[in-house]
């Protein structure tokens, strides 16, 4: 049951700490940004702090940020050295054994260490300060950070998971994890329904989803200009192999070949991957919010070819937008925003994803856009979203100030 605005007027100020592995408006990953947003927000009624590391990179988690605490935009952030790095290859070929082959669940433990970022710092100032917080917040379930975090302080935890469909959600170190959390808070209700399924947890918490809070650009070409674009697709987010690029990348490739030479694939992100020289894609790297929300107004569709999400910010911006998404079909929860919304079409195959791309380029584009922006006006808003943050505080907080 919400909580009336009185009554949230009234609820006290909360000491709360954020947990989370990287922290700042550089970093690109999407539980990061979903910590970003709501730390900044609660901190307009809570005393907040962010607890995180000094690395930027998610690969080698690389220290590159300094040690110690700042201020970033009313928010006290307090950073942990990494005490090692994580070398790719190394840990890939240790990953790949690990969700082939049978193994003990010491193993799992130590694909946890190297998994990282490895922040001892981290976990002692946790244990120190416990009685500092009414309440911890811990985004994402994968990392070190909150797999040893959260047991230290767990009587007073909330879990935000981002629990998608991946190998590494099948290892059983994780039910102890979500054993421990005192509540949750999820992003959609497919996330909630796995974590039944992997954990048996029933329907504790609420699902809250992200707020979209985005200024309409000018619609006036000025981005297709820039760029020398006619008629184009776009791609948000890390360009990765884990985010579906190299089929995202054949299956336009084909479709441009096939049906619509002048089309082109625009990518936008930070490039994690090597990529290939293909007729028609063109990889503008990161771009500046601006640039970003001018880029979703002009194109004809997003698409999503991620097959691991467990929200996707990206569509509820481009449908903030008025512009229609393609998504892969192997994602439960970007299945389950398209059908709730009606702003999206999805794909399995390259037939499903031509046939997608020839809607949204002829009249459906245009509905579908619209019906995705009414559902984003009606369930993203920030203050339905907060109110279920604060009351996932006041759980975790047992009442205790």
């Amino acid at each position: 049951m919400a909580v009336s605005s009185t009554r949230a007027e009234t609820l006290p100020r909360r000491r709360v700490a954020f947990v989370v592995q990287r922290y700042g408006a550089e970093i690109d990953g999407g539980s990061e940004t979903l910590c970003r947003a709501v730390a900044e927000r609660m901190s307009a009624t809570a005393d907040v702090e962010v607890l995180t590391t000094t690395a930027v990179d998610y690969l080698s988690w690389k220290n590159e940020l300094p040690p110690g605490e700042s201020m970033q935009h009313g928010v006290c952030v307090r950073r942990f050295p990494v005490a090692s790095r994580r070398w790719v290859r190394s840990f890939g070929r240790l990953s790949e054994r690990l969700y082939r082959t049978a193994h003990t669940l010491e193993d799992e433990i130590a694909w946890m260490i190297r998994q990282g970022p490895r922040t001892p710092e981290l976990l002692a100032h946790l244990k120190e300060s416990q009685h500092r917080f009414d309440a911890f917040v811990f985004f994402t379930y994968l990392y070190y950070p909150t797999y040893f975090g959260l047991p230290l302080v767990a009587a007073n935890s909330v879990l935000v998971p981002t629990l998608h469909d991946e190998p590494p959600a099948r290892f059983d170190i994780f039910r102890g994890l979500f054993a421990a959390a005192r509540t949750f808070v999820w992003n959609t209700p497919e996330e909630r329904a796995l974590a039944r399924d992997l954990f048996g947890i029933e329907d504790e918490g609420e699902i809250a989803g992200v707020g979209i809070e985005i200024a309409s650009p000018s619609r006036d070409g000025g981005f297709r200009g820039r760029y020398g674009l006619g008629e184009f697709v776009l791609y948000v987010g890390r360009v990765d192999v884990w985010k579906g690029i190299p089929e995202l990348l054949e299956f336009f490739s084909r479709y441009r070949a096939e049906k619509a030479p002048d089309l082109t694939l625009v990518l936008v992100g930070k490039i994690h991957m090597q990529l290939p020289t293909l007729s028609g894609v063109k990889a503008l790297g990161h771009l500046a919010e601006g640039e970003k929300l001018e880029a979703f107004a002009e194109a004809v569709a997003t698409i999503q070819p991620s097959p691991f999400e467990s929200l996707s910010l990206v569509m509820l911006e481009s449908w903030k937008l008025g512009t229609p998404v393609v998504a892969n079909a192997r994602s439960p929860v970007v299945v389950g925003q398209c059908a709730r919304s009606g702003g999206g079409l999805t794909y399995s195959s390259y037939e499903d994803f031509a046939a997608a791309l020839e809607r949204v380029r002829g009249d459906d584009g245009r509905r579908l856009g619209e019906q995705g922006r009414r559902f984003v006006d009606a369930e993203c808003s920030w203050e339905r979203i907060l109110g279920i943050y604060r009351r996932a505080v006041e759980r975790a907080s047992g009442g205790r100030r």
